[in-house]
């Protein structure tokens, strides 16, 4: 049977159990994840995966579950931030959260080619996601991961995954601890709880080139001094035709690509972060409307317009209150040397592929300062 990448079929999501019976008594999942408070990773994961709601809930709601009943509310021993009450399953998520967040900026399976790349991008997110949720668990014993993979995991989401016997095949490698050296998977875990750069990463040139500072002043600079320095606030937004604003992602990913909008650089109006990818605003929309040639006697409202058509597709993320922009400092010295306003759109690897890695020097306004484990 095949499946579209993201297509799990309409199988009823099956019941989750532990392999191991923890001390009595014990709390259902959804107990444990309202009692650790950890509701919110689950919501970032899903949006890192980029899966849709209710694939998401077929496919890695059962390993979450499954973890979760696993785990109770153990804490991790000695550490300062998991060692209260539910600090393993919190430890897990933000494993995978981070491993998520590195898979972002590469592409997978490596030298595959581009035709098949579609197909199999999701299987590549799941099995990340899956190798750091279960890394912790297997308490000494290697094929306890595998046995927990193949338990939790829904029978047709394995079926999926093993459509590609590559990705299974490194995929079960890495659960039981036997990764060859050029594991993408095993060196995407190992960078989420390290923090070490990829070999990949490694090679690459720092964008301080020459051809990226042309490339920077061929378009305008985001704007690094906004009259306000707390998030913008618009009318609601609904549903529109996408059309227009499809014709902008397009140029973002054109641009993003040929090097015409520089990425994660100082001016630049696209920067990667947590959430997914940043336009800086009013900037990239006043950009697109130059180069669409719409308005130019008015270029300022044109911007609103299309900004606001973009909006109005829904790709964005969009917090409490009705905040469509929000708001970034640019950290240089461990101090904010310029802030950025700016549309976020989630899941970008729906336009971008790859996707432009997070921008360590770029954190939310308001948001604290990330603290070493």
């Amino acid at each position: 049977m095949t499946f579209n990448d993201t297509s799990f079929g309409s199988a009823s999501p099956r019941e989750s159990g532990s392999l191991f019976v923890p001390e009595q008594p014990a709390l259902c999942a959804q107990a444990i994840i309202d009692r650790t408070g950890v509701a919110n990773l689950i919501v970032l994961l899903r949006v890192r995966m980029g899966f849709p709601a209710e694939s998401f809930a077929l496919a890695a709601r059962p390993l979450i579950d499954g973890y979760a009943e696993f785990v109770q509310l153990r804490p991790i021993p000695g550490s300062g931030r998991y060692g209260g009450p539910g600090g393993q399953l919190q430890r897990g998520l933000v494993t995978a959260l981070r491993a998520l967040d590195h898979r972002r900026g590469q592409i997978l399976p490596r030298n595959a080619p581009p035709e098949i790349l579609g197909a199999l991008a999701h299987r590549w997110t799941y099995a990340v996601f899956a190798a750091a949720l279960l890394r912790d668990v297997g308490e000494g014993h290697s094929d306890d991961s595998v046995r927990m993979f193949e338990r939790w995991v829904p029978p047709i989401v394995q079926a999926w995954l093993a459509e590609h016997p590559p990705l299974m095949a490194e995929l079960r490698a890495v659960l039981v601890g036997r990764a060859d050296a050029s594991s993408a998977i095993a060196e995407l875990v190992e960078r989420a709880v390290t923090g070490a750069r990829s070999r990949v990463e490694a090679t690459v040139p720092q964008p301080q080139t020459e051809s990226f500072a042309v490339a920077e002043a061929s378009v305008e600079t985001a704007p690094i001094a906004p009259e306000t320095d707390g998030p913008q606030f618009l009318d609601g937004v609904d549903a529109v035709d996408a059309g227009r604003p499809r014709r902008f992602m397009d140029w973002v990913r054109q641009g993003i690509a040929d090097g015409t909008l520089p990425v994660n650089v100082r001016g630049a109006l696209v920067h990667g972060v947590e959430d997914g990818l940043l336009l800086a605003s009013p900037g990239i929309f006043r950009a697109f409307v130059r180069r669409d040639r719409v308005g130019q006697a008015e270029p300022g409202d044109a911007a609103k317009r299309l900004q606001r058509e973009v909006l109005r597709a829904g790709w964005h993320l969009r917090a409490d209150g009705g905040v469509n922009l929000h708001g970034y400092a640019w950290r240089q010295d461990g101090r904010a040397a310029a802030r950025i306003h700016g549309v976020v759109i989630l899941a970008p690897q729906r336009f971008v592929d790859p996707v432009p890695p997070i921008n360590p020097a770029l954190v939310r306004v308001g948001d604290s300062a990330a603290v070493a484990e």
